[in-house]
Order: structure tokens, then C-alpha cells, then sequence
């Protein structure tokens, strides 16, 4: 799984998923799972500080807002061009980070019977995360039949 499949599923919910209904050891699964995509999350978060701190922008905010309020004024535009430029590099980097491989330790499919049972208690989730990635998830939270 790659970084930017981890950046999506946390944006998406992934942590707000419960486990109740499942039997106790592949509830325990999903507990190891949530907390493997936890500190890969966190990892990223890591490497975005230091992306920041390398094109030298302390606060990503007022960055922005100084970004657009120097293209509304038309002032200073070798200011904006440098800031662009910053932009663009930091950009570049986060996409890399994105195509890297996450390590998520040792986590366990569960058979899909209990991964069917995990998406119908988290049905009331708004966006579903579950069945949204349900093929990406395969082979790391659950695995398919044998008899297929």
C-alpha cells in the first residue's frame, strides 16, 4: 500500500471504523490495522513538517494567504514568483512521499465473511471508507475465500 493510499483512507474515515460485531480476534485485527494506518499516517504527517521547514515556510496558512493576496495586488512579483517556486518544489516532494511504499508492520487479513460483517456495522459511516476501498484493502485487512 502506498502513502497516498494511507492519506486517503484517513481523509476518508478509516479511523472511525468499530469492530463490535466481530468475532474478538478479528476485532483485534482491526484494532492492529487502525493502529498500523495511525503511524503511518502520523509519518506522513512527519514528512510534511520537514517538507515545510526545507522550502523554509513556517506556517502554511499565512503562506497561502499571503500567496493570494500578492496574485490579487499585482505587488511584488518577484515575491510571488519566489513563493511559487516554493509551492511547486514542496508540491513535488509530497507527491513523492505520496508513491512511497507505507510500512504497516504486522497486520493480518481476517476471512471476508468478517470483513462483509465489519462493512455492515460501519454502513452509517458518511463516506463508507470500507466499501469505497474495499479492493485496496484486500490482501491487507481481509482476504478472499479459498474456494473462489
Amino acid at each position: 500500500m502506498k502513502k497516498g493510499d494511507i492519506f486517503n483512507l484517513v481523509n476518508n474515515g478509516i479511523l472511525d471504523i468499530t469492530a463490535n460485531e466481530l468475532d474478538a480476534a478479528h476485532a483485534y485485527k482491526v484494532v492492529k490495522f487502525k493502529r498500523a494506518i495511525k503511524n503511518a499516517f502520523d509519518g506522513i504527517v512527519e514528512a510534511e513538517k520537514d517538507m515545510l521547514a526545507e522550502v523554509k515556510i513556517d506556517d502554511a496558512t499565512a503562506f497561502d494567504d499571503e500567496m493570494e493576496a500578492l496574485k490579487k495586488s499585482g505587488e511584488n512579483p518577484k515575491k510571488l514568483s519566489e513563493m511559487e517556486a516554493s509551492l511547486k518544489r514542496l508540491n513535488e516532494m509530497r507527491a513523492n512521499v505520496l508513491k512511497e511504499e507505507a510500512e504497516l508492520g504486522d497486520v493480518k487479513t481476517m476471512p471476508y465473511e468478517q470483513f462483509h460483517l465489519l462493512q455492515r456495522e460501519n454502513a452509517r459511516l458518511p463516506r463508507r471508507p470500507l466499501n469505497a476501498f474495499e479492493d485496496l484493502l484486500e490482501g491487507c485487512l481481509w482476504a478472499a475465500p479459498e474456494s473462489e
